[in-house]
């Protein structure tokens, strides 16, 4: 029987299907300034926290622009867009299968605070969630911090909790806070660069939890 109380599940890429909204937003600011656009493959390649890196390695100078107008410049592309993204298949089943075994669920993210709680509403998916945590400005930034506090306001058992998510990021964040961690293939870094992390990599959300010892075979 699984030891787990608690899921702590990322938001962009892990829950939303939003990894190629990312990559278009990020196109049309390259597409702007003539600066080659990225492929599928190389933006999961390159993407990675903190973003600053990310930013560099596509090649912005900040000494010509600040990275702050570049994130603010960001934001605002994809947030006339973010309805465009859609839930994954099998988040709603695999939400539903936790809250079916009554165990509590929590959203985790990078994604400012504001818009998280209105993005997780607009899909009607509010009601399965305990604790909905994003950050209180627009960069993204380390989860650690606001994880730490999450744990404490919930009165969680790092031991007996897992964060799922789809970088390697996560995994380093679980490692912070000792929680347990799967990670999901087909969001914003790639398979090979997944598995270095050193925990579970599966390709969907309910293998996910199943790779956490939530139920054996297809709760389906």
């Amino acid at each position: 029987m699984s030891s787990i109380q608690h899921v702590f599940w990322d938001w962009n890429g892990t829950l939303l299907n939003d990894a190629w909204l990312c990559q278009d937003v990020m196109n049309r600011m390259l597409e702007a300034r003539g600066m080659d656009s990225l492929s599928a493959e190389r933006y999961r390649e390159i993407f990675d926290f903190p973003i600053e890196g990310y930013y560099q390695r596509i090649g912005f100078d900040f000494e010509r622009e600040s990275f702050l107008e570049l994130g603010q410049e960001f934001i605002d592309g994809y947030e006339l867009r973010r309805m465009e993204a859609s839930l994954y298949a099998d988040t709603r089943s695999s939400l539903e299968y936790v809250e079916s075994l009554g165990l509590g669920q929590s959203i985790l993210s990078a994604y400012r605070h504001e818009t998280l709680v209105t993005l997780v509403e607009a899909h009607a998916l509010t009601p399965f969630f305990h604790d909905v945590s994003g950050h209180e400005h627009i960069y993204p930034v380390g989860k650690t911090p606001q994880g730490r506090e999450a744990l404490e306001r919930l009165k969680l058992d790092p031991a007996h909790t897992v964060l799922i998510g789809d970088t390697v990021h996560d995994a380093d964040v679980a490692t912070e806070l000792g929680l347990q961690c799967v990670l999901v293939n087909g969001g914003n870094q790639p398979l090979e660069k997944l598995k270095t992390a050193g925990v579970p990599v599966v390709e969907t959300r309910m293998e996910a939890l199943l790779q956490a010892g939530l139920g054996e075979g297809d709760p389906q």
